[in-house]
């Protein structure tokens, strides 16, 4: 059985690709994607990919220190199934994930995309089996001065995005600015969520959403508006303006997932299997989904490996109600051959081939 072939070979190199625009968020910018690329063979030649894609302020790792601790790890699972190595690695993950959770996940993507491969399944078959074959994404303006909005709208204004997420740094001036700037420039009928990355306080958090309030604008949720550690801060949010918080750096493990329903902290969790692992995630969805806690996906600045590798998570739970995977939009050139980002849609279609359904562009 094609599943039962062991692990004959592997390996790993950095990748540097170019995007259109920085990607800033309150707490750091990013002129350059950067990320490690993963493969793992099989014996009968079968190989799987993964991406180890670190954001320094929010994974608490770098590509640097990525590259030298997937190869550690990938050294250890020479001779092992695709399934026992899964297995191997669940066991050594506390040391691991804590030494570099992108290395970790990246690991873990390409050993599940193995298996599925050799199974011949996709893997939204095997996390969940629903099988839906679409999501549509929102789009993301990164933190930029509002002169330069315009430019960067007209790189996506033609992809069908409905939900524009805009990126705010706890500088309330501004943040209007940069929220009015856009919203001109968005269709009627669009949509628009704030994602603060922690750099907010509840006193000048409460004065944003007044202020839009004022001239008739609500955000559908305010993801992470303060400070990861600041349950109560985020509950009284909530509570005090109506508008939902979304968590994202305060939910990491399936223990945060389970305080957030018992302290009823916020209605909404953002699900990244970069921060959190793929099994991990799936496990924060189900507590989520047993208290209906909303969920969306999303993640770091990842190119169309990872964000595919998420795709068909949420194609094969189903039950997430707000898709975030829009990163690859802003990498010039891709990696793969084909994929939903190369369509230039917010429809993105999950491909019906095994494991991510991604075949690399050549070396």
């Amino acid at each position: 059985m094609a599943w039962t072939a062991n692990i004959a070979e592997s390996g790993a190199r950095q990748i540097q690709a170019d995007i259109h625009v920085p990607f800033a968020i309150s707490s750091e910018t990013l002129n350059q994607a950067s990320f490690v690329l993963v493969e793992i063979h099989d014996e009968n030649g079968v190989f799987g990919i993964g991406e180890a894609s670190p954001f320094p302020t929010l994974t608490g790792d770098n590509v640097e220190g990525v590259l030298p601790g997937v190869n550690e790890i990938l050294e250890q699972l020479i001779e092992m199934t695709a399934l026992s190595a899964l297995r191997y690695l669940r066991g050594i993950r506390e040391e691991t994930f804590l030494a570099s959770p992108s290395a970790y996940v990246g690991v873990e993507m390409a050993l599940w995309d193995l298996y599925a491969k050799q199974l011949g399944v996709p893997l939204a078959a095997l996390w969940g089996g629903r099988m839906f074959d679409k999501v549509v994404t929102d789009i993301t303006l990164p933190i930029m001065h509002k002169n330069s909005v315009e430019d960067f709208w007209s790189l996506y204004k033609n992809h069908g995005f409905e939900v524009l997420k805009i990126k705010v740094s706890g500088n309330v001036s501004e943040d209007l600015d940069l929220i009015h700037a856009m919203l001109k420039l968005l269709p009627r009928s669009s949509q628009f969520t704030l994602d603060g990355n922690q750099g907010y306080r509840i006193d000048n958090a409460k004065t944003l959403l007044s202020n839009l309030a004022q001239h008739g604008v609500r955000p559908l949720f305010f993801e992470q508006p303060l400070h990861s550690d600041d349950w109560d801060g985020l509950k009284h949010l909530e509570e005090s303006t109506g508008i939902p918080v979304c968590l994202d750096e305060t939910v990491i493990t399936p223990e945060d997932a389970i305080r957030v329903v018992r302290d009823r902290t916020a209605s909404m969790i953002n699900l990244k299997i970069m921060k959190s692992g793929i099994e991990e995630t799936m496990r924060i969805i189900s507590i989520a989904r047993s208290s209906g806690i909303a969920l969306m996906i999303g993640g770091m600045l990842e190119s169309e490996i990872a964000m595919g590798t998420s795709l068909q998570l949420a194609c094969g739970v189903g039950g997430i109600q707000h898709f975030d995977l829009d990163t690859p939009f802003f990498f010039k050139q891709l990696v793969t051959k084909d994929s939903p980002w190369h369509r230039g849609t917010a429809e993105l279609v999950r491909p019906n081939r095994p494991g991510i359904g991604l075949e690399l562009l050549p070396k």
